[in-house]
């Protein structure tokens, strides 16, 4: 951190952790086993594991003065805060769908023949229409029998960044009366943050991604104390 001098400060931080969990939530039809028989079948990230986050937030007195002093009521003391926020992508786990283990429990896995990843530098509608390499897994999900060989939440969806900004100025009326005007855009850039794909192998959406994060998101705010 750097602390509050010459009408600036600067705070950041850094995270590197691992979750690991067998269940994060209860399953969809009430069993927290995938397969009865193997209890750490289940064993790996948790749904909500975050391995890296930057967390970044800054506060500066704008430099800009007048002489006139109403000039100065209206335009100068304005002030300019931000957070930036940068996260690598949740976890998640490629089901088939399908009840191949023929035991009547959910969310069984599929199986992987293949090279699940494909390259980094494609183009973003590219990404969009297809996270994984959906030849990696074979048409059906799983050998008849079987829960899949692919482990839980063995992949990684979409990373996370955003900017927020904040605007704002004090103004003093009295001792006692005062009020605060501030303007706040968050997700100042408007970056797409692309939510996780489809993991789904039955599902016509199968690696495909259809959700995104909120857009930029404008606020206007006016707060009188007394």
């Amino acid at each position: 951190p750097r602390r509050f001098a010459h009408g600036f400060s600067i705070l950041a931080n850094y995270q590197f952790a691992k979750a690991i969990d067998d269940s994060s939530a209860v399953k969809g039809t009430g069993i927290t086993r995938t397969n009865p028989f193997d209890q750490r079948f289940d064993k790996g990230p948790a749904d909500f594991d975050k391995r890296h986050v930057v967390n970044m937030s800054g506060l500066w007195e704008l430099p800009i003065r007048f002489e006139s002093r109403a000039v100065n009521t209206l335009l100068g003391g304005w002030s300019l805060n931000g957070i930036v926020s940068l996260w690598s992508g949740y976890p998640f786990t490629v089901g088939s769908g399908v009840d191949n283990a023929r035991t009547g429990t959910g969310n069984q896995r599929a199986d992987l023949i293949g090279d699940p990843y494909l390259p980094d530098d494609r183009p973003r509608d590219q990404e969009i229409a297809e996270w994984q390499n959906k030849a990696a897994f074979p048409t059906g999900g799983a050998t008849l029998g079987t829960f899949g060989n692919l482990g839980r939440n063995v992949f990684r969806g979409p990373g996370y960044a955003s900017v927020d900004l904040g605007l704002f100025k004090r103004f003093a009326f009295t001792e006692r009366v005062g009020a605060l005007l501030r303007f706040e855009a968050f997700n100042a850039f408007n970056r797409v943050n692309l939510q996780g794909p489809n993991a789904t192998q039955n599902n016509a959406n199968f690696m495909r991604t259809t959700a995104a994060e909120d857009p930029r998101i404008l606020q206007f705010a006016f707060r009188l104390t007394f």
